[in-house]
């Protein structure tokens, strides 16, 4: 056979199954052409993240900034400062202060006290609890022991023994510099810096990448300076929070954790090997900070650590706060705690770990706020100042120069209006920032790694990548993926590979470790055959009250009712690997359902030919908030889609 014939065959097959490819949307006419129009973050031929306007109609309908309001106006009684030559916290009485205080008492005295909150390691669920001590004096400079982390204080008006009035409630911490002697580092700058340098997670939840640019101009400005990239590709694992952090910090996301029984309700987190440990074992300190105790990553709905996890942990402190202060609820969770922002402890407590060992250890540390976030999207909008404030003081300080920096959320806003009734979304929700900063002598040292995160800036990442980014920072001297031990590879996926090295052009979600229900690589296209909305939506709520029949729900859950279909969205496939069922196609619903206008999305295989319906209910995603509904299960899954009876 001829070179020009075996050349026009292999021409002829590849029409052909392209044909056959297009033939499979043939009842949607404007797929190609949509395609064709459209502008993405990531394209490839196996991913296609479709660009989106920020400031698109849908959702600037719902947007409104919200405004800041101070927790408190009074000006500080006690202050806390840093010896730098005694290395040790002195709290100080602002005489100024107390005078201002004082003289509408008369002849009255400034009384300050302080009781020391701690972790009580005797307590069954010891991340629940906090200790505290005894009331005791505190006077003028007062100098804090290195053995305590975390105080509370109050100060009254008092005219001999006689309180008048408590004039202020406070609290402070301390991240003591507890090194023994032989592990310091004397000199100016530490002489390891450059292989190991400090590597810090800033986090805010339930944020994409689109509401970054809404919410905080500011702070996506800071972000755009020298040194940041931008992960544009970067695509959540799983639903929440919980799947999403684990996979960064162990490889392993939540669904995987649980089939193999290592923690559930009544199990604690400890057993999961997390990547501060390895830190750790490398000469690192690390820390962990949260704020909104009740809504903690590895505590809600969990029992949380048995042992304290990290060097310097802040979660007892936290739930010490918001149990004896006066709390201020906004955007949905406890804002203030006390005078202060929960989330100003948080960075606080970011600003004093990173100082603490400047020059003597490197530093491991996360520091995430759900406070303004997590309830209301429209929260970012008030504090976009206050998050661009830290930021400025950490670079003042010079904390850039001397690490990687990872400024990232869990996921996008996953309920409310802009899921219901907002098309964009669908992709924010799987969307969330992500962005990495490098210093200047690491750009400098390892341009072939700079190199490679900008290119992966538009490449499909996710946690999973990270996580490997994580194991690369401890191994600077790996060129590639072989280096590392198959053991310290993600156990969820075996093809991610760290974020210095290039990324696959053709990656698609599988190699990425995403799941179909969270991949943003496949465009959609609008179906607007109403029958087929109709046919589609009954059978998916015919399944819905199967399963609770199946799982011997119904004496606890009401059944379903479609009330409404809100968008039917057809996937389109991009996978090369083989001509698929013409019949057969993918599609995302989003519906409304009675009882409790209920609202659902739901990823689906549908066969055209047969009308039959194949879904996974536990893969259901609920579009509101679900609590009050679902008080009669602990199940986490079951929450989603089950309206107890007793709710009526």
């Amino acid at each position: 056979m001829s070179l020009g014939r075996n050349v026009f065959l292999l021409c002829s097959i590849q029409f052909l199954l392209c044909k056959a490819k297009l033939s499979l949307h043939s009842h949607y006419p404007n797929v190609a052409k949509t395609l064709e129009n459209k502008k993405f973050y990531v394209d490839s031929p196996s991913c296609k993240m479709p660009e989106m306007d920020p400031f698109s109609a849908d959702i600037m309908r719902f947007f409104k900034r919200r405004q800041f309001r101070e927790c408190s106006s009074d000006k500080d009684l006690l202050i806390s400062e840093f010896d730098s030559h005694l290395r040790q916290y002195r709290i100080k009485i602002d005489e100024n202060s107390a005078q201002q205080h004082l003289k509408k008492f008369g002849n009255a005295t400034l009384k300050c006290e302080y009781q020391v909150i701690g972790r009580n390691k005797k307590d069954s669920f010891p991340d629940n609890h906090f200790s505290f001590s005894k009331l005791q004096p505190l006077s003028q400079s007062f100098l804090v022991p290195k053995t305590i982390d975390f105080i509370s204080t109050q100060c009254h008006a008092v005219h001999g023994n006689i309180d008048l009035k408590l004039l202020q409630k406070d609290a402070f911490l301390f991240v003591q510099d507890r090194l023994n002697h032989e592990h310091k580092n004397t000199e100016h700058h530490r002489p390891d810096l450059q292989s190991k340098p400090n590597v810090i997670i800033l986090g805010i939840d339930s944020t994409s990448r689109m509401n970054l640019r809404r919410s905080m101009p500011k702070v996506h400005k800071f972000l755009q300076r020298p040194g940041w990239f931008e992960m544009q590709g970067y695509n959540k694992v799983g639903e929440n929070t919980l799947p999403n952090l684990l996979a960064i910090l162990t490889g392993n996301a939540e669904e995987n954790a649980l089939f193999n029984g290592r923690f559930g309700h009544s199990g604690f987190i400890d057993k999961l090997k997390f990547i501060w440990q390895l830190f750790k074992k490398n000469g690192y300190m690390t820390a962990f900070g949260e704020d909104c105790a009740k809504i903690n990553t590895f505590n809600y709905q969990k029992p949380g650590f048995k042992q304290q996890p990290v060097d310097f942990y802040l979660r007892n402190f936290i739930v010490a706060l918001e149990t004896i202060l006066k709390t201020r609820r906004e955007f949905g969770n406890v804002f203030c705690l006390g005078r202060k922002l929960g989330f100003q402890y948080v960075f606080d407590f970011a600003r004093q770990f990173m100082q603490r060992f400047e020059n003597s250890a490197p530093v491991f540390g996360i520091f995430w706020s759900n406070s303004f976030t997590h309830e209301d999207f429209l929260g970012a909008t008030a504090l976009d100042h206050v998050f661009l404030e830290y930021l400025t003081l950490y670079d003042e300080l010079g904390f850039f120069n001397r690490s990687i920096v990872m400024v990232l959320s869990d996921h996008g806003y996953r309920y409310g209006v802009t899921r219901q009734a907002s098309k964009s979304g669908y992709l924010e929700e799987r969307l969330p920032l992500m962005f990495i900063h490098v210093p200047p002598w690491f750009r400098k040292i390892y341009p072939q790694y700079v190199e490679n995160l900008k290119i992966n800036q538009n490449r499909l990442s996710s946690g999973f990548d990270l996580h490997m980014t994580l194991h690369h920072l401890l191994h600077l001297n790996a060129t590639s993926m072989a280096d590392f031990s198959p053991k310290l590879q993600a156990s969820q996926c075996k093809m991610c590979q760290s974020l210095f090295f290039q990324l696959p052009a053709n990656r698609n979600c599988s190699h990425a470790g995403i799941r179909e229900k969270w991949c943003s690589c496949e465009p959609t296209e609008t179906v607007t055959n109403q029958r087929l909305l109709r046919k589609v939506a009954q059978e998916v709520v015919h399944h819905m009250n199967r399963h609770l029949r199946d799982r011997n729900l119904t004496t606890l859950c009401q059944n379903y009712a479609l009330k409404k279909v809100l968008y039917l969205d057809s996937k389109i496939s991009l996978s090369e690997d083989s001509v698929e069922d013409e019949q057969l196609h993918t599609y995302i619903i989003t519906f409304e359902t009675n009882p409790s206008s209920a609202h659902f999305e739901a990823t689906v295989q549908w066969n055209s030919e047969k009308e039959t319906l194949n879904m996974n209910v536990d893969e259901l995603s609920r579009l509101e908030s679900y609590e009050k509904h679902s008080k009669c299960t602990r199940d986490p899954i079951i929450k989603k889609y089950c309206i107890c009876k007793e709710f009526k």
